[in-house]
């Protein structure tokens, strides 16, 4: 049995290993190389001795992972990703293939026939109406990909899996918020059943291209310099990258937290519930210092609708889905 979190950024693969959960984590990036030569050819092929990467027909080179992102840099460039806000690309010729090499570099063939696996897919955005955005399609691909390399895959809604790894001393009832690369994700959940689930399509991407364009650098430096820390959301900071990402990410925490007001206020399948709600935050984007504090006020400010007892980041923010994708394929 095994947990598959298919994230924008990252793909995170989670297996219980007599008990203890081992998580597997792959940058979701890509990045061509054209040699110029047949001697530019055999020379960058030895260069890249190590580094994960295809073989194109075309004679070009794929890499893959952090090694695509890492070249990326080095070439002033963008990595390219197979996926663009959480579902596979439309703008990218080579999205369903590159994910497909990524997916079964990360899986490996399954051990037996059959294999359960989970892996999590979003919600219907709720700030979107595009026909570009199609989840059942994302959802039949990376099925079929995994049922490829033997395994009896089955889907699962993302802030759902989160829910599932992080409400259990809360009787499984709650509100669980991933803020992955592509889109924030939101379940509500009682006693073990989703209610509610929806997504924004504004997250860690959107930070990343707005600050760019402030900046003039390109997307895979932004990334790279917001990744590394040395910010805190709100506060002035001497780097111009670094204010501009803290100043996108204010702007960004007021847009969620207003959707997610404005989602829920009135909304008719909502239970009554009798307590204050835990709320729990995941993924990558809310690791950013200050993340929890600003979503805290952010809610307050704009009029969030229901009692809430506590704001909380999950206990491992980047492996929560996975894991919550990891109990439910132990339940199937």
């Amino acid at each position: 049995m095994a947990g598959l979190d298919v994230g924008t950024s990252y793909i995170v693969l989670a297996k219980d290993n007599n008990g203890n959960i081992e998580y597997k984590d792959f940058r979701d990036a890509f990045y061509i190389i054209k040699p110029s030569s047949p001697v530019a050819t055999k020379m960058i092929e030895k260069g890249l001795s190590g580094k994960v990467f295809i073989k194109d027909n075309d004679g070009s080179f794929i890499l893959l992972g952090k090694d695509a992102i890492e070249k990326a840099i080095e070439r002033n460039d963008t990595a390219k990703r197979p996926m663009y806000r959480g579902v596979v690309s439309a703008k990218e010729k080579d999205a369903k293939r590159v994910l497909a090499f990524i997916l079964q570099e990360v899986v490996g063939q399954s051990s037996e026939p059959g294999q359960k696996l989970v892996y999590c897919v979003p919600a219907q955005p709720v700030d979107q109406e595009d026909e570009d955005f199609d989840i059942g399609y994302h959802e039949d691909v990376i099925k079929t990909i995994l049922q490829e390399v033997g395994y009896d895959a089955r889907s699962i809604n993302e802030a759902e899996a989160l829910c599932y790894a992080e409400l259990d001393t809360n009787d499984y009832t709650g509100i669980g918020i991933s803020c992955g690369a592509g889109m924030t994700n939101i379940c509500v959940m009682l006693n073990g059943e989703p209610t509610v689930v929806f997504s924004t399509t504004k997250s860690g991407d959107w930070v990343d291209r707005m600050s760019a364009v402030a900046t003039g650098e390109p997307d895979s430096v932004i990334q790279a310099e917001k990744e590394a820390g040395g910010f805190k959301i709100g506060e002035p900071n001497d780097s111009p990258i670094l204010a501009a990402v803290s100043a996108y990410y204010e702007r960004l925490i007021d847009y969620t937290t207003k959707q997610l007001s404005s989602a829920l206020t009135g909304h008719k399948m909502l239970p009554k519930f009798k307590d204050p709600l835990t709320i729990v935050i995941a993924g990558g984007t809310s690791q950013a210092n200050g993340y929890i504090e600003q979503f805290t006020k952010k809610l307050s400010d704009n009029n969030f609708p229901l009692a809430i007892k506590e704001i909380r980041h999950a206990n491992d923010p980047l492996h929560a889905v996975a894991k919550g994708c990891l109990i439910a394929s132990q339940i199937l």
